[in-house]
């Protein structure tokens, strides 16, 4: 059949063959009807019933055999044509990849008709018995399909048939349907895009959900030598295995650089993580996913940073839901995730293969220096690079964006200045995210600063010479691999308040050009449950990319000695002391503990401690050294002070003299005069009756007098 106007009924010749069919069918089906009297022959047919084709309804019907005759032709024709109609076309591609039956096949090509000729809606309606029926519905399909060459049953068209269930057919208006056979069938829009030959769309998914073409064997720059070495071994044996592949990398953004690299010629299907869960039709969803990753025989790849699944284990079951119900669809899936997310948790219960790319070590790291300056036509000593290797951990990413930053600036415009400039940007972008979970400490102090007994200053000279060689001894000498644990370094200093414990690790971390976060483990720990290993996780997996020492105050909060489980208080209590043992276990960095109370720590910790380093109260020398350091030059100070009878007389530790110093200060500013003995004695007997001694004014011997006259003065 052919429009009124005459004009071709396929803008295309690939589907001649299957039209040719098609045409048949309606021809059979319009006599059919007539010879019934099925189809009024009122002008407003559609419009109304008549009585007349009720009467014909109902009365039995006299066969025509003229009619009958012309019906068995058309009915051998369509059987002939239907043998080889599609061939050749992309509708006999799509059935091969979704191995798809005949009578499928050709339920689609009835419903794709109206998109290659605008004729067929006018058939439509007019076999519909409904001029405003211009569409395909299942009883008009069933008949049309009937004796066809596609045979087709009615369980194609039953809930949760594989078409529907697909992603490839839908029911158009579900909302509105009387009956299942008056229910009107639509082609997905990916699927009718496809059978024209053109590129699959989906506008209908999340923009999130991106179709990304092939990357062939561009980005391979991108990815560290060693992981980019490990993908081509995979390309090479196997590409993409089937059902769910983890890929691993030391960030989520290398991993989907590594993912795209195996695809090779086949786009991807980029679906970040958070979609599937967080929409409200997630099964529509998925199956449209599915549908158009398989017209596009695209790689479905979910994103994942590690962030939004962090602990939530409501998030991972809803993830393993969606995971479970794309593979049984029979999708290949890639999930990239960092190394350090949480990722097991979601795939306890299903079968995967994981890929798991190699961390960048400093040379890789040095390269990627090397490449981010070289773009840019600047250069620096070889041993510069390997030094910002060495000391900052940046992905390769992130090491581009520092050396462009560190390009920007006035010094880094400089042959001269550049150095300095590369070193100011590393530290800037390692520590971008940490800041936000920890306090960064300042590092005024210097090794003359700290006032130690000599043996706890010689271990923390030993300290600070294991974390200066930590990349000679894991890396270039491989204990790591005897270690079987991360390349990082622990030590606890223990001592009471003010003895050195923060000043000390400040120091340290200057010497060997590292910042300092301190993280208050009072304020990690939480009383809802998961709450303080959700806090943990972000500080680790912040720092692990960052030149940091984390450096945990008050550990007694979360580290002493686990308890026998006596309620569930107790039993999560005992997991959160294992999961921060996991995780400084694991962080290749460098980690500081400090506790007051070092034997109520648990055995577990102490244990894995390279160094534990003992920080004692100071002794009268010791004091007496910290008194005469408190001060700087500017300050000004009276030749009264008596800095022996304040170390002899008074058991205090640097942090109280510090100040006690402090307060002396203020009261000499507010009289005007400068810091004598008897603001320093006001200040101490202040410190004494806050610390619960009010005795302790006795022992001001010849100094008492200036008690009484500071209580009286003005300030």
């Amino acid at each position: 059949m052919k429009p009124a106007d005459g004009s071709p009924c396929v803008p295309g010749a690939r589907y001649a063959p299957a039209l040719a069919w098609l045409d048949r069918l309606i021809e059979r089906e319009t006599l059919r009807l007539r010879a019934r009297y099925e189809l009024s022959i009122d002008e407003l047919r559609g419009l109304y019933i008549s009585d007349a084709q009720v009467d014909a309804l109902l009365r039995e019907r006299i066969p025509d055999p003229a009619a009958e005759g012309r019906i068995h032709r058309l009915t051998q024709e369509a059987i002939a044509l239907s043998a080889r109609c599609i061939e050749g076309t992309p509708l006999a591609a799509v059935a091969r990849r979704f191995a798809l039956g005949r009578g499928e096949a050709g339920l689609l090509l009835l419903a794709f008709a109206p998109e290659l000729a605008l004729h067929y809606e006018t058939h439509y309606a007019y076999l519909n018995n409904d001029i405003a029926r211009r569409c395909l519905t299942a009883d008009l399909a069933l008949r049309l399909l009937a004796d066809s060459g596609f045979a087709l049953g009615r369980d194609a068209l039953a809930p949760g048939a594989r078409l529907f269930d697909a992603g490839l057919l839908e029911w158009s208006d579900a909302a509105e349907r009387r009956s299942l056979l008056a229910g009107a069938i639509a082609l997905a829009p990916p699927l009718t895009q496809a059978l024209l030959g053109l590129p699959a769309r989906d506008t209908r998914l999340p923009p999130a959900i991106r179709l990304l073409p092939p990357a062939g064997d561009c980005g391979a720059g991108e990815l560290p030598a060693s992981a980019a070495a490990v993908i081509a071994d995979w390309a090479a044996a196997q590409r993409i295995p089937p059902g769910l592949t983890v890929c691993t990398a030391e960030t989520a953004a290398e991993a989907f650089v590594a993912v795209r690299l195996l695809a090779g010629r086949r786009p991807v299907l980029a679906v970040p993580a958070a979609v599937p869960m967080r929409d409200e039709a997630a099964a529509q969803t998925i199956a449209r996913v599915h549908a158009l990753a398989r017209l596009a025989e695209a790689v479905v790849v979910l994103e994942d940073d590690g962030e939004a699944f962090a602990r939530e284990p409501a998030a991972l079951q809803q993830l393993a839901r969606a995971l479970r119900a794309v593979l049984g669809a029979g999708a290949a899936v890639i999930w990239t995730v960092p190394q350090d997310a949480p990722w097991m948790q979601a795939v306890v219960d299903l079968p995967f293969v994981e890929l798991a790319l190699p961390a960048a070590d400093s040379a890789d790291r040095a390269a990627a220096w090397h490449a981010a300056l070289g773009r840019h036509g600047r250069s620096v000593d070889a041993a510069v690079l390997e030094s910002l290797a060495q000391r900052f951990p940046l992905p390769r990413a992130r090491i581009a964006i520092a050396a462009e930053s560190a390009l920007r600036t006035p010094s880094g415009a400089t042959p001269d200045g550049l150095e300095s400039a590369l070193w100011q940007a590393a530290r800037r972008h390692s520590g971008q995210s940490l800041a936000q979970l920890a306090e960064r400490v300042s590092k005024p102090h210097t090794w003359q600063h700290l006032v130690l007994p000599e043996a706890t200053l010689n271990q923390v000279r030993e300290v600070a010479g294991a974390i200066a060689q930590r990349e000679r001894v894991f890396e270039d000498w491989r204990m790591a691999e005897r270690t079987g644990r991360g390349k990082g370094l622990m030590a606890l200093f223990a001592g009471a308040s003010g003895t050195g414990k923060t000043m000390t690790a400040a120091v340290i971390a200057r010497e060997l050009g590292y910042e300092l976060y301190r993280i208050d483990l009072a304020a990690v720990v939480s009383k809802y449950i998961g709450e303080t290993e959700k806090n943990l996780d972000r500080i680790f997996r912040a720092a692990r990319h960052s030149n940091a020492m984390l450096f945990f105050d008050e550990a007694d909060a979360l580290l002493g000695k686990r308890s026998e489980v006596k309620d569930a208080h107790d039993r999560y209590a005992n997991i959160e002391v294992a999961y921060l043992l996991q995780k400084m276990e694991d962080h290749d960095g460098v980690v500081i503990l400090a506790s007051n109370l070092a034997k109520n720590l648990d055995q577990a910790f102490a244990r894995r401690m390279q160094y534990v380093v003992e920080f004692p109260r100071p002794a009268a020398a010791l004091r007496e050294r910290l008194w005469r350091g408190m001060f700087p030059a500017a300050a000004p100070l009276a030749g009264d002070i008596d800095f022996g009878f304040l170390a002899a007389q008074f058991d205090t530790s640097g942090g109280e003299i510090q100040t006690i110093a402090l307060d002396a200060a203020f009261l000499a500013s507010a009289e005007g005069d400068v810091i004598g003995m008897s603001h320093l004695v006001k200040a101490m007997g202040r410190h004494q009756l806050k610390m619960g001694n009010p005795g302790g004014v006795r022992d001001f011997r010849q100094y008492h007098a200036l008690l009484g006259r500071h209580a009286a003065s003005p300030a």
